[in-house]
């Protein structure tokens, strides 16, 4: 039999793409999989911010954190979505961020009081009890996952490469198959940067705590509602500043969505914010209703005219 290790060309090359795509399934599906598996957590959490990370990450513990001070009066919003710090010293270590974050003159916008606190040790040391009591994944527990498929990829680009050469010595065509071994690398690469990448992430026992807590929340259960559910906390842990229970603080907290600025020296559109140049009045308007309050300012090279900013 003179076929390369006795498979013809057409049968190795259908058996080599299935044995990728079935690597690559796993490696796609499986941890989505373990993810869906939460185990029953009928426990307590031990505070609002542990149940805010697992819902949202370092920045609803922010969110949270901030809605707590406000809710208190150790926070003051104006309506320009400027957060000052007053007061005393909160207690709590991720409190303690986000007021030291908005002292000063000019305090901070949510958007910097999230980034302060997600760089905070508060907020590591916060991750590290959460991983330690197996909430959360250091990122070490699906690292002999990723080095079993990195295994795999390897094994296949290597048979792949073997069977090129062979099949290129005896003059067989293999215009195919190095196709199919670039696929292979491409897949290898990407395996072997995925095990490398630390990533922290939700556990089974995390997602099961939070999807009891969120059951709880709808039916008064025993989750300590006092202290996880109730209040203007409680509402933005679940459900974020849009939760708040006050509608005008709410506003001036949610930050304001940015869209992506095109090239300059076109006049400002309806709702869009005017860009640095000329200053507006107070009370004046930019075109298509958009108003500027004082201190903003106009699109560049643009001159406020009794109408508002425009061309």
């Amino acid at each position: 039999m003179d076929e390369t290790w006795g498979i013809s060309g057409p049968q190795f090359l259908a058996w080599y793409g299935i044995a990728l795509a079935l690597v690559l399934a796993v490696q796609v599906v499986w941890p989505r999989v373990a993810r869906t598996r939460a185990v029953e957590h009928t426990g307590e959490l031990p505070d609002v911010y542990h149940l805010a990370y697992l819902a949202g990450g370092p920045e609803r513990v922010a969110d949270t954190a901030i809605a707590a001070l406000v809710d208190r009066g150790l926070l003051r919003v104006n309506s320009e979505g400027l957060v000052t710090a007053a007061g005393k010293h909160p207690w709590h270590k991720i409190e303690r961020s986000v007021h030291e974050g908005a002292k000063g003159a000019k305090g901070g916008t949510t958007r910097s009081l999230r980034a302060k606190a997600a760089r905070s040790k508060a907020m590591s040391d916060l991750e590290a009890e959460m991983q330690r009591a197996g909430l959360l994944t250091s990122g070490s527990e699906a690292r002999p996952f990723h080095t079993t498929i990195l295994l795999a990829f390897l094994v296949l680009l290597a048979i792949g490469a073997v069977r090129f050469v062979t099949g290129a010595s005896h003059g067989r065509p293999v215009g195919w198959l190095f196709l199919l071994l670039v696929v292979a690398l491409v897949l290898t690469v990407v395996a072997s940067v995925v095990r490398g990448r630390k990533r922290v992430g939700i556990t089974p026992r995390g997602q099961g705590a939070l999807t009891h807590a969120r059951f709880s929340s709808r039916t008064q259960g025993a989750v300590r509602p006092a202290l996880l559910l109730a209040g203007a906390a409680g509402a933005v842990a679940l459900g974020g500043l849009a939760m708040y229970p006050d509608d005008e603080l709410s506003a001036a907290l949610i930050p304001p969505f940015q869209p992506f600025a095109g090239s300059g020296g076109g006049s400002s559109s309806g709702g869009s914010s005017c860009s640095t140049s000329s200053s507006c009045s107070s009370g004046s308007s930019c075109s298509g209703g958009s108003s500027c309050s004082s201190g903003s300012s106009c699109s560049s090279g643009s001159s406020c005219g009794g109408g508002g900013c425009g061309g």
